[in-house]
């Protein structure tokens, strides 16, 4: 009974050791991809537009096409398998025009090509961006970041904190908690602005080896996208798959 009760106390006191060490290990996160890196991801978004809702479901592959000497990212992406319901109303969505995005190591977005609608595409690139910080963090940290506004795109704002270390699958993940929102851009004296501001908030769960997303489960709304009459409020889901 005695020896029962020891190890007890030794498993409790390893775990408990280990989750301290776990929650004061340092994270430096960045991008770390090196070209012809491929990442796919399974997209839900449950949405509401007006007194419509539906559910739309995609595949998105990313293919990281250059590394520049700065260490900035270009990728490229695609969507396939599309399919938006209705109510019990199922239509295919056709594949998506090719896009390259270009990241700073950060994580931010600098240019979008590609595509119908470029504009709409760089504000959904910046809104769906999540930027890591300058100096390395453990779990328990909090820090800001804000993007300019540049044209017609508005300012942004984010918030985010590392909460914890999961595994997802196969992979040791790192699970942030995040909130992003856009800003008016107004001058002292400027009417109200008459943009429909959107914002975006969730946790994702990045690979601290590549910086790469693995998971991510976010509230929008106001989110723009192309094609669409009106700006999105939604759930979104994004897991990488094989």
């Amino acid at each position: 009974m005695r020896n029962a009760i020891r190890a007890t106390a030794l498993l409790l006191i390893s775990a408990g050791l280990a989750g301290f060490i776990a929650a004061q290990e340092e994270y430096t996160l960045k991008l770390q991809v090196k070209e012809g890196d491929t990442f796919k991801y399974r997209f839900t978004m449950e949405m509401t537009f007006g007194e419509m809702s539906a559910v739309v479901t995609m595949n998105i592959t990313t293919k990281v096409v250059k590394v520049d000497g700065d260490g900035n990212v270009v990728m490229e992406s695609s969507s396939g398998d599309g399919m938006a319901k209705f109510g019990d109303q199922e239509m295919p969505i056709p594949p998506s025009p090719t896009t390259k995005t270009t990241f700073k190591p950060n994580g931010m977005p600098i240019k979008v090509e590609g595509g119908p609608d470029s504009a709409t595409a760089m504000r959904m690139a910046r809104l769906n961006s999540h930027l890591f910080p300058d100096k390395a963090v453990k779990i328990g940290d909090k820090w800001s970041a804000e993007m300019k506004g540049e044209g017609n795109l508005p300012s942004l704002k984010g918030e985010y904190e590392l909460v914890a270390k999961e595994k997802v699958g196969d992979v040791e993940t790192l699970k942030i908690k995040f909130t992003v929102q856009e800003v008016a851009n107004q001058k002292e004296g400027d009417a109200p602005s008459m943009l429909d501001n959107a914002n975006i908030n969730g946790h994702v769960w990045i690979d601290p080896k590549t910086g790469m997303l693995v998971r991510m489960s976010a509230t929008v709304k106001g989110m723009p996208a192309e094609g669409a009459p009106m700006p999105l409020d939604g759930t979104i889901t994004m897991e990488r798959v094989p």
